[in-house]
């Protein structure tokens, strides 16, 4: 019972530094602050966390988790389109919740040296999927383009998805994300699927 609520009370905490993460920026979240949301005092935060970093690394692992069962998921019809959309659609999903790993990646590596080639090997994985995932569209006849074309279409995926966010802010002046504003970044992604797709 005891390890239960040790386990609860952690996941209260990433719970409580995600949201404030997400909202604020990595940069301006302190423990004290993450203590405060998750209702408790900063030295029972540091008897689960010692450190930033160790808090910052757990939270990275869920991420991981949850972003390798988006890139992963299996395509219930590989005929219909709407599959692909749903698939692309659970990539925003994610990238809302975990949008602090796409906003704030290198202030996040900055206070976890350890995540970088974490990420970096967690991210090739996932593109390998999404490859996966193009190549069933091409041979479905939804696409059309070569398993090479595929891998450069699938980074500049990579690319877009993982600047957007900044792109947004820098050009409208927003401090913070909506939720209405992923309508954009999906719109700019969809963009690049447009010239592979079939008639």
């Amino acid at each position: 019972m005891a390890v239960t609520a040790k386990i609860d009370t952690a996941e209260r905490i990433l719970d409580a530094a995600l949201t404030l993460f997400n909202e604020r920026g990595a940069a301006n979240v302190t423990t004290a602050d993450i203590a405060a949301g998750a209702a408790m005092r900063e030295g029972n935060l540091h008897y689960h966390f010692r450190r930033k970093e160790q808090l910052v690394e757990a939270l990275f692992a869920r991420f991981q988790e949850d972003e390798l069962l988006v890139a992963e998921r299996s395509i219930p019809d590989p005929a219909d389109p709407r599959s692909y959309t749903d698939y692309q659609r659970g990539w925003f999903e994610l990238m809302w919740r975990y949008r602090c790993f796409y906003r704030d990646a290198t202030i996040l590596f900055a206070q976890a040296p350890a995540l970088r080639p974490r990420f970096a090997a967690t991210q090739a994985q996932a593109r390998l999927a999404v490859q996966r995932v193009l190549n069933l569209a091409v041979e479905n006849g939804l696409m059309r383009a070569t398993p090479a074309q595929i891998e450069k279409l699938v980074m500049n995926v990579w690319i877009v998805s993982s600047y957007w966010m900044d792109f947004w802010a820098a050009n409208t002046g927003a401090e913070t994300l909506s939720r209405s504003d992923l309508a954009w970044g999906f719109a700019q992604i969809a963009s690049l699927y447009e010239p592979y797709m079939s008639a």
